[in-house]
This record gives C-alpha cells, sequence and structure tokens, in this order.
C-alpha cells in the first residue's frame, strides 16, 4: 500500500509539473532543482560515500592504535640517560616511526578526498545528463538552482541563508522529484552520510 501511495504521488507531482510546463510552451522556460535533495536521496551516492566514510573511520582507528603505540614505546626513554645511545636510537626510531605515521595519514587523506570528489563529480554529471534531458523534453531553457529547506527563524545563520537564496518564489517548476526518480530512485539513508552541497 505504501509503494503504491508513493507511486500516486510521484505521478501527481510530475504530471503538475508537466501542465505547468506545457502551458508556459510559448516562451523559454525555466524551471528550478534542489540540487542538495537530490544527491541526499540518491541511494548509489549515498552507498559510495558511506563505504568512503566506514574506510576513513577504520584508518582512523588504526592510527590511534599506532599513536597508542608509539607513546607507550616513548616510555622507554626515561630507562636510558639522554646521552646514552639507547636513548639516541630508539629516539629516532620513534622519530622515524611518527613521520611514516603523518606521511601515510596525509597520503591516505588526500585519497580519500579525491575518491569522495569523484563520487560528487559522476553523481553530479549524471543528474546534468538527466537534467538536459528533461529540459529537452520539455523545451526548458534554463534550470535553477534552488533550496527547497523551510527556513528556522530562529536561527540567525539560517535566516541569512535565506535571504541570500537565489530563488525567491515559484511554482509548480521543481523537476526535483523527476530527476531523483529518473537516477533510480530514493534512498532509504537520506542524508545519512552528513555530506551535503548545498
Amino acid at each position: 500500500m505504501r509503494t503504491s501511495t508513493k507511486f500516486f504521488v510521484t505521478f501527481a507531482c510530475v504530471a503538475s509539473l508537466a501542465g505547468t510546463l506545457q502551458a508556459q510552451e510559448g516562451g523559454g522556460l525555466v524551471a528550478v532543482l534542489d540540487v542538495a535533495k537530490v544527491f541526499e536521496q540518491n541511494a548509489v551516492f549515498n552507498q559510495r560515500m558511506e563505504a568512503i566514510k566506514t574506510e576513513a573511520e577504520q584508518f582512523k582507528t588504526r592510527m590511534e592504535g599506532e599513536q597508542n603505540s608509539i607513546r607507550q614505546e616513548a616510555e622507554r626513554l626515561n630507562e636510558f640517560t639522554p646521552d646514552s645511545e639507547q636513548f639516541r636510537q630508539l629516539e629516532s626510531q620513534l622519530e622515524q616511526r611518527t613521520a611514516a605515521l603523518r606521511t601515510t595519514a596525509r597520503q591516505t587523506n588526500t585519497e580519500l578526498l579525491t575518491r569522495e570528489a569523484k563520487i560528487y563529480f559522476d553523481t553530479y554529471t549524471r543528474m546534468q545528463e538527466i537534467v538536459a534531458s528533461i529540459a529537452a523534453e520539455y523545451k526548458i531553457t534554463l534550470v535553477v538552482r534552488f533550496d527547497s529547506a523551510a527556513i528556522n527563524g530562529e536561527d540567525r545563520g539560517e535566516v541569512i541563508k535565506g535571504v541570500n537564496r537565489n530563488v525567491v518564489y515559484q511554482k509548480n517548476l521543481d523537476l526535483t522529484t523527476m530527476v531523483v526518480e529518473r537516477m533510480g530512485g530514493v534512498s532509504s539513508a537520506g542524508a545519512a552520510t552528513g555530506t551535503n552541497p548545498r
């Protein structure tokens, strides 16, 4: 029953949008798109981002374990006098391990950020292709990014951000639901990854 209701709501939204767009066929049509919502509701995007997040957390755990090991080893320095050969050797070893750990952390962080950027790029490119297809189908000449989220009037930051939105008003011109559906359905995770391209 839920699936049928969801389908009906989606169909009604698309039908309403199609009717509005067709009614404006005489001139250059403008539509709006909530890009953040498209990302948040895309299952493939969320799955790929969750995999990156899991990998980052696992790497952080390994790094913390190595840091603890270095700290424990550093306590052995107290067993030697600072001018002894044992002290200098152990100190050198600890410095090398620390430097190697920093290098590994930096390289891994760069790799994860690069992969994350690729996920955003792939998703955005796919979204552009679908928007272009819809635009051709309904003779839309411009699609403007907008934010459909409600503004919290008690939060100064949100109010300022809302006041600066490019789209002040739109009526039945939102392509978001259609784009989300054509990109492969809605993710049950929503914005669980914590990433948000707004």
